[in-house]
């Protein structure tokens, strides 16, 4: 287990995006505008009309996944990650008329009509995310 702190907290950003636009295509050109190094995404909901995703499917250690498509009017109940030296890792939880589904978000989950998305900046936050021998992420920190 490793634990960070910071008590600096910094901006608050909110993002409103509009139909046909790409979730995570979105905030990575906010972060990139912004210079947003390490921050949570604390809020994200609205509507898709496409949601991409992946989950492990696998208890081994090596981890497997597989990547989910969704194109059916789809609320996205939620989005929670966090944003670590400007590359964000976010998971989501989005439901049709019939099923939720949950997983780790991917380019091409396409706004319906509106999103909106809360990040709290950690501008005194000093971790970077390395990957292990299994290619899995780890955060660590960035004095090491």
């Amino acid at each position: 287990m490793h634990t960070f702190t910071t008590t600096e907290i910094g901006r608050v950003i909110v993002i409103h995006l509009g139909k046909g636009e790409d979730l995570l295509q979105s905030v990575r050109t906010e972060i990139n505008r912004l210079e947003l190094k390490n921050g949570i995404l604390v809020s994200a909901i609205g509507s898709l009309r496409c949601a991409k995703l992946h989950a492990i499917t696998t208890l081994e250690d090596l981890p497997t996944n597989e990547y989910y498509t969704y194109t059916d009017p789809i609320e996205l109940g939620s989005a929670q990650g966090l944003i670590i030296n400007g590359e964000p890792h976010f998971h989501l939880t989005v439901s049709d008329s019939y099923r939720v589904y949950t997983g780790h978000m991917e380019q091409g989950c396409e706004v319906q009509y509106l999103a909106e998305l809360a990040i709290i900046e950690l501008p005194e936050l000093s971790v970077i995310r390395k990957l292990d021998e299994y290619g899995i992420s780890h955060v660590t920190s960035s004095k090491e």
